[in-house]
C-alpha cells in the first residue's frame, strides 16, 4: 500500500465521519427515544474513529490482494463509495432536517432531496473513481465525461427510484419511524443498486484501460 494511499484513506475516513453527522442529527429523536441518556455530542468522536478503521480495512484489502488483485481496485472503490453514500445521506439528512418534511407524504419534494443529494455524490464519485480507484491516467475526455454520467444516470433512477418505492410502500408501517425509513433504509437500499450497478459500468466501459 503506497503512501498515498494511506493519505487518502485518512482524509476520506475523515471527510465520512464528518458528513454522518447531518444524518445521525436528523435521527437524533428516535436514538434518544431508546437510549436514554445517549449524548449527540459522542457522534463527534466519528471524524477521530473512522480514518483509523478506513486505513485498517485498506490493509487488509491491500493483503487479500496478492492473491486476488481485484480486491485491491474493489476495495478503493467501496472506501469511495462510502463517501458518496455519506455525502449522499449528509445532504438528504440535512434537506429533510431543515424542511422538516413527511416524507411519507410529500414523496415528490422527497425525490427531488434524494436526487440533489445523489448528483452531489456521484460528482465526488467521478474525480475520486478517475483518479485513484481505477488510476485513468491523461486528461478527461468529453466522450468519457458523458459516459460516466450516463451510466450514472442510469444509476441514479436505480437509486431515486428504489428509495423513493420503499418510502411510499412502507410509510405506512408502524414497525420503523419515518425518520429511519425515510433517512436510512430507503437510501440505502437505492445506494446499494446503485454502487453494483457503477462498478460494474466504470470497469468495464468507462475507466477501462
Amino acid at each position: 500500500m503506497l503512501k498515498r494511499d494511506v493519505t487518502l484513506g485518512l482524509v476520506i475516513g475523515f471527510l465520512i465521519g464528518l458528513l454522518a453527522l447531518p444524518t445521525l442529527k436528523n435521527l437524533e429523536p428516535d436514538i434518544l427515544s431508546k437510549w436514554q441518556g445517549f449524548k449527540f455530542a459522542y457522534f463527534f468522536f466519528l471524524p477521530i474513529i473512522l480514518p483509523f478503521l478506513v486505513l485498517a480495512g485498506l490493509f487488509i484489502a491491500d493483503k487479500l490482494a496478492k492473491k486476488i488483485k481485484v480486491i485491491w481496485q474493489l476495495a478503493r472503490f467501496v472506501v469511495v463509495g462510502a463517501l458518496n453514500t455519506f455525502i449522499d445521506f449528509g445532504v438528504l439528512g440535512f434537506l429533510l432536517w431543515i424542511s422538516k418534511i413527511d416524507a411519507g407524504q410529500t414523496i415528490a419534494l422527497y425525490a427531488f432531496f434524494k436526487f440533489l443529494s445523489f448528483t452531489a455524490a456521484a460528482t465526488n464519485s467521478y474525480f475520486w473513481n478517475r483518479s485513484w480507484t481505477f488510476e485513468k491516467g491523461g486528461k478527461a475526455k468529453g466522450k468519457e465525461f458523458a459516459g460516466f454520467y450516463f451510466i450514472t444516470g442510469i444509476g441514479a433512477l436505480l437509486n431515486v427510484g428504489i428509495a423513493s418505492l420503499i418510502v411510499r410502500l412502507a410509510s405506512s408501517s408502524a414497525a420503523v419511524s419515518g425518520n429511519v425509513l425515510a433517512g436510512i433504509i430507503a437510501p440505502f437500499v437505492g445506494v446499494l443498486i446503485g454502487f453494483m450497478w457503477n462498478f460494474l459500468g466504470y470497469k468495464f466501459f468507462i475507466f477501462k484501460k
